[in-house]
């Protein structure tokens, strides 16, 4: 959740290289935009987060070397934005009031599944309250400000889809995907038990609600206490209990010994018990769905909303170069950013991203 929150606070990556002034600056200053300092301890802050996400990817750079004083850097301008983003909101006259914080705080507890929970997922990323109150404030502004600067952005007509459709076909091939569902035990006496009341007849999803290990049992109900879920909407009530969805039947995703079973199924027939690092799995294949080229007709609606988004970025870009030359913006000589083109990557939430104008709208 807090993960996802943070991906969400994209305030830089969308936001191109601003100019870096020659003034001279407080103390353990980072840098200063129209007087609003920037302090090591707000960049330490920042490189903290990356850090307890990166832990979970790997691969963090390590201190005094190239690449974390280019994380540095990266981090600084991103502050440096983020700080240009809340005077023009300003300007503007967008705010985000302590209720509306409050009230997407409350959202995560409750889909954390209460007060208990939520606490331990702050605890389990060395977070706060008081930092993610901070994140949320930004993404709400940015949320309220992104459609604001971007309403007047093209929109994108059939014509020019298929017209987009008919120059890129390789990114509308797809490979051969399988919808999958597995019932995942401790012990292969289990595994055999489960195996055997299937063969009998028993339900596939009611078994896995029962007796699956894996967070998949539930799919709809996961984040929620009984008392919120909806009775027509559990997956008791769809049938999706133990559901994996839909994947490609080569790279799904899973450890190689489940998708080596998988691959071997014809449609609907139900696996022995395979053996896995996660305990003892029973698989299903619903849906095969073979490899081929996606018609525009099923591409149509996603890829005029990939390629209205591309526009909003380009907007948003635009607008942004049109108001960054009005800042006074000055960084610590440690921390200015290498001369870059305008589509340099930038290091946000710990992801990859690139400049609003970058070309090409995502395959649906």
């Amino acid at each position: 959740m807090i993960k996802k929150l943070l991906a969400l606070s994209i305030l830089a990556a969308m936001l191109v290289i601003v100019a870096a002034g020659c003034g001279s600056l407080p103390k353990s200053a980072v840098a200063e935009v129209n007087g609003k300092v920037i302090t090591r301890e707000d960049l330490d802050r920042a490189i903290e987060d990356l850090k307890a996400q990166y832990a979970q990817q790997g691969g963090f750079p390590e201190a005094d070397t190239p690449e974390y004083s280019a994380l540095q850097k990266q981090v600084a301008e991103r502050l440096v934005n983020e700080e240009i983003l809340w005077f023009e909101a300003d300007k503007i006259g967008i705010s985000v009031s302590d209720e509306e914080v409050n009230n997407q705080l409350d959202q995560y507890k409750q889909q954390a599944g209460g007060d208990e929970q939520f606490n331990t997922q702050l605890q389990q990323q060395n977070y706060t309250v008081d930092k993610l109150k901070d994140q949320i404030r930004k993404s709400l502004l940015f949320q309220k400000l992104y459609p604001e600067v971007t309403k007047d952005a093209a929109q994108v007509t059939d014509e020019q889809a298929q017209q987009y459709y008919d120059a890129n076909p390789t990114m509308f091939q797809q490979p051969e995907t399988r919808t999958v569902r597995h019932i995942l035990v401790a012990d292969e006496a289990t595994a055999n038990t489960v195996e055997a009341r299937l063969a009998a007849g028993e339900d596939f999803s009611t078994l896995a609600f029962e007796l699956s290990t894996d967070p998949s049992k539930d799919p709809e109900g996961a984040n929620l206490t009984p008392e919120k879920r909806d009775p027509e909407k559990t997956c008791l009530k769809l049938g999706t209990c133990g559901s994996l969805g839909s994947v490609p039947t080569t790279n799904s995703g899973f450890v190689p010994e489940f998708e080596a079973a998988m691959k071997k199924l014809a449609l609907n027939e139900i696996s022995a018990p395979v053996k896995t690092s996660f305990g003892y799995h029973i698989i299903q294949v619903t849906e095969i769905k073979p490899a081929g080229q996606q018609t525009f007709a099923e591409v149509k609606e996603d890829l005029k909303q990939g390629l209205a988004t591309e526009n909003q970025r380009t907007a948003f870009e635009a607008w942004f170069n049109g108001i960054k030359g009005e800042y006074n913006v000055t960084y610590a000589d440690e921390f200015k950013p290498e001369p870059t083109t305008p589509t340099t990557a930038q290091t946000t939430g710990g992801a990859q991203t690139t400049g609003a104008s970058t070309a090409a709208a995502p395959a649906p």
